[in-house]
């Protein structure tokens, strides 16, 4: 395999064993399922299959019984999406985990998708450590206060732009303000949106939510009683 992007120790052993796992087939290079099956044992990508609902033996078991793997190109490709991601967020490694990402879209994500698993499940988890089919822990919720704070969750795979519109769109905002919010969340992890009567700061977090799922970004916000929010 050449022009290797740079890579995590662990994915490294990965790709080895998807290498074996290939050799032993006859083919000189692994494909997307032997790597898909080398990822069941890789210590960043098999806990995010498992918060998926991925039942890992089955998972096994489905892509052994295809035998050898379909026609493939390589890894070459998803290997490259990997790391402009990773750059994307910031990091300069590529993980197991990032690869998982990349094969919901490759014709080996099928193995996934059959036990109801998505990429947007996979995101939702890698972002903020929300399992699939977990309620979000929205702590304000359960408290007193008047007014709540709408205070926004940083994440490296929901785009900038798309958290613009969603200020301008949900908040009314103008596009200075709402850039100096991104800007803020990228910053501090997380960012305000400003502190309204509870009902409303409610209503504002599902608009923002609904917005997100409907275009499978991860973008995440909770409410704060507006004393406890950190400053925009």
């Amino acid at each position: 395999m050449t022009l290797l992007p740079p890579c995590s120790e662990t994915f490294k052993r990965s790709l080895q064993r998807a290498t074996s796992a290939a050799r032993t087939k006859g083919r000189t290079h692994p494909g997307p399922q032997d790597l898909l099956i080398a990822l069941i044992e890789d210590e960043d990508a098999a806990p995010v299959m498992q918060a998926c609902g991925i039942d890992l033996a089955r998972l096994r078991r489905d892509i052994e019984a295809t035998g050898a793997s379909e026609p493939t190109t390589g890894l070459g490709h998803l290997l490259q999406s990997a790391f402009n991601e990773a750059q994307l967020s910031e990091r300069t490694v590529v993980t197991g985990a990032d690869m998982l990402v990349e094969l919901f879209a490759d014709p080996a994500g099928r193995f996934l998708s059959a036990q109801g698993a998505t990429r947007y499940d996979a995101l939702v988890y890698l972002s903020h450590g929300i399992a699939k089919g977990a309620a979000p822990d929205i702590e304000a919720d359960h408290g007193k206060a008047s007014h709540l704070e709408i205070v926004l969750l940083n994440d490296p795979y929901t785009p900038s732009d798309f958290v613009t519109f969603v200020l301008e769109h949900v908040f009314g905002m103008d596009r200075e303000r709402a850039i100096a919010i991104v800007f803020a969340t990228h910053a501090r992890k997380r960012g305000s949106c400003g502190v309204f009567p509870r009902a409303e700061a409610a209503a504002f977090r599902d608009r923002i939510q609904s917005l997100a799922v409907a275009r499978r970004y991860p973008l995440h916000c909770i409410l704060l009683p507006a004393g406890d929010a950190p400053a925009a």
